[in-house]
């Protein structure tokens, strides 16, 4: 069953702890330079990911037996890894560019690998499907992943990395109450890492200085609803919409629309943005209340009758 409290614990870890980092790397390295502000806040949402999931007691296989344990052992370490190398200024974009294109085509097979939607002849996909549902899913996790990185060099950056945290607090419940309790869980680390690390970050005034976290966001948002859709029971619509809700922080960078103070642009962005995810959680609650919480209820009398006659 869900624990409220462990959950409500691990996401103040991860949140203090990513908040420390970023304020630990820029007094140990005071410049304001694109490269140690990237540093930074990757480094943040790794350190808060990693405390988050170390109070989870949250333990993944290795080898991996399913796509939350290659999310966590090969695409969260992959795009840290990333992320790592663009903090290096001597490295060419061009570099960067290919290996986060790579990741983005390859993620997607990666955690359905060995399911039974990739088992071979035994597979509930033909050749054709998985190409198209493979090569779709890249296809818009390159596009949000590059729209949302454009959207991160503006003065108020860090409101979209407040809204994907949003996304990503919409997919623990959303996961959770399809019945993936293990899925949920593994997002709310998540959520609390980029939280804690927009709101440091507010120190740093190079608006490319978010580049880092918004990658291991974006990524980490993707393979969770991709697992939530494959192996949690969230409906493809939900799925979408949740990873889709982000990129309304654009909506403020219509010259028409655009409020003239930063915090009136952020609380714009991010009430746009909730809009969409309160009304999938309200859908997924409905679900909830409607195919699992009789059959849930139906399971604690029974236990309650056993128990009672063990007593007798």
């Amino acid at each position: 069953m869900p624990d409220p409290v462990l959950y409500s614990q691990a996401m103040i870890v991860a949140a203090i702890v990513s908040a420390l980092c970023v304020l630990i790397v820029s007094w140990a390295w005071p410049s304001t330079a694109t490269a140690n502000g990237n540093l930074a806040v990757t480094l943040a949402v790794g350190a808060g990911l990693l405390a988050g999931y170390r109070v989870l007691h949250l333990r993944c296989a290795w080898p991996p037996v399913n796509g939350l344990d290659r999310l966590l052992t090969i695409g969260f370490p992959a795009i840290f890894g990333i992320e790592l190398v663009a903090c290096w200024p001597r490295v060419p974009p061009w570099v960067t560019r290919s290996l986060r294109l790579l990741l983005a085509a390859s993620l997607g097979r990666i955690l359905l690998h060995g399911s039974v939607y990739l088992g071979g002849p035994r597979s509930t996909w033909t050749t054709a499907d998985a190409f198209a549902v493979l090569a779709l899913g890249s296809v818009i996790l390159i596009v949000a992943w590059w729209l949302l990185h454009q959207l991160s060099f503006r003065s108020t950056g860090s409101s979209v990395l407040l809204a994907l945290s949003l996304s990503c607090q919409t997919t623990a419940i959303t996961i959770m109450l399809a019945g993936y309790v293990t899925g949920g869980a593994a997002a709310i680390p998540l959520t609390a890492a980029l939280a804690g690390t927009a709101v440091a970050s507010n120190l740093f005034r190079t608006p490319s200085a978010l580049s880092g976290a918004m990658g291991i966001g974006v990524v980490g948002l993707f393979g969770l609803l991709f697992i939530g859709r494959f192996f949690g029971g969230i409906s493809t619509l939900q799925a979408l919409t949740i990873f889709l809700a982000p990129l309304l922080c654009g909506v403020t960078e219509v010259p028409q629309l655009r409020p003239r103070k930063p915090w009136q642009v952020a609380l714009v962005r991010l009430g746009l943005v909730a809009i969409p995810l309160v009304i999938v959680l309200v859908g997924a609650k409905r679900t909830f209340d409607r195919e699992t919480a009789p059959l849930l209820g139906t399971a604690t009398i029974q236990s309650r009758t056993a128990g009672a006659q063990r007593v007798i």
